[in-house]
């Protein structure tokens, strides 16, 4: 408080430090993309540490940090060269199919207007015409982004090569950023650093191992269903469920879209059994991945992480949406440890616990 007061004496202090505070705002809204990419990199170290951790034993960590990356990129490069054929040839059946399938979808629409109810709800618009005519567009327009998405595909994987190389520099050595870090610390927040800085090692290991878990769950759950319910790619669209799962929540939705059209693409009986695959993937992550492997993994509320992932997607798009979770995790652990715990001298609340039950009319008479 009193050197609240003494910098409200000081105009030309304060000014400064608003100035500075507006640079550095300004500076991480021009590098905004520069930095999640890095915050990005940083989880993929903490991704690193387990099989650089395992290779360690057997060889000096220089060599393990080198073999794990050759590891990655072979299987990212062997994941691309198998998908990128078959992608192709589902692309290629599904609009070889989709006039047959939008067909199927205006009988099947003029069958159901038939109904009063549901000629009330669509106000009487010929639901079926307006598909009908809004497919040839949509076909277009998709041809014309296509030569538009192999150009991003080509900067992703670019990308991702960049971020895998500077993730194997953060994980031969992570112990000296560290102690860099500490170095520019002023003596009084030493020890507060270096309480903060294993759990947030620990905080981000956490996630990388229930997400992995969870990505591993869902991606074969989704895999056998769509094999048993007989659409086409099965094996792709489990791959790209797999993906998806990284961001909680959104990116499953999202990935059971090229499910739901291939599903489609084949005919509406296929459809209804690749929902039902997919609901059923929804509930297992909802009831069995969430509360027992995620929760387990990293305490975060759904709601608080909903929320957070709405604000990252609106401000920063599809790369605010992958980073949100993990710096969900990394402000929660700091808050924890620097405010409730060292500051205000608490104990932080903890989901595992049930919170105590109201008093009831009889206790509160005694």
């Amino acid at each position: 408080m009193i050197r609240g007061l003494r910098l409200w004496k000081r105009p030309l202090a304060l000014a400064l430090s608003l100035l500075g505070v507006w640079a550095l705002w300004a500076g991480l809204v021009k590098a905004q993309n520069v930095v999640l990419l890095g915050f990005l990199a940083i989880l993929i170290a903490a991704m690193f540490c387990f099989p650089v951790g395992w290779f360690s034993h057997l060889m000096p960590r220089a060599a393990a940090v080198v073999l794990t990356l050759v590891l990655t990129l072979g299987l990212v490069g062997g994941v691309v060269a198998i998908a990128t054929p078959v992608v192709v040839e589902e692309g290629k059946q599904l609009f070889e199919g989709l006039p047959e399938a939008t067909r199927r979808a205006e009988a099947w629409l003029r069958r159901a207007q038939r109904d009063k109810t549901v000629r009330q709800l669509t106000n009487g618009k010929d639901v079926a015409g307006i598909v009908k005519a809004k497919v040839p567009e949509a076909m277009g327009t998709v041809a014309n982004l296509t030569p538009m998405a192999l150009g991003h595909v080509v900067e992703l994987v670019s990308t991702v090569v960049l971020l895998l190389v500077l993730a194997a520099f953060l994980v031969y050595r992570p112990s000296l950023y560290g102690q860099g870090i500490r170095s520019m610390l002023p003596h009084t927040f030493e020890p507060a650093f270096d309480e903060l800085w294993p759990r947030l090692g620990q905080g981000l290991r956490g996630w990388v191992g229930g997400t992995l878990i969870a990505m591993f769950l869902m991606g074969s759950v989704t895999a056998v269903g769509l094999f048993f319910a007989g659409i086409q790619g099965w094996a792709l669209l489990g791959l790209l469920t797999f993906l998806g799962t990284f961001v909680p929540y959104v990116g499953a939705v999202s990935s059971s879209v090229p499910g739901l059209l291939i599903g489609l693409s084949q005919s509406p009986h296929h459809f209804w059994l690749a929902l039902a695959v997919y609901l059923g993937v929804h509930v297992i992550e909802g009831y069995v991945v969430q509360p027992y492997v995620m929760r387990r993994a990293v305490e975060a509320n759904p709601a608080l992480l909903l929320f957070f992932q709405a604000i990252m997607g609106a401000l920063f798009g599809l790369l605010g949406l992958m980073v949100a979770t993990p710096l969900l995790t990394v402000i929660q652990i700091t808050i924890t440890t620097l405010w409730i715990e060292r500051r205000l001298n608490k104990t932080p609340p903890s989901s595992e616990h049930p919170e105590p039950e109201p008093p009831t009319a009889a206790a509160a008479v005694h």
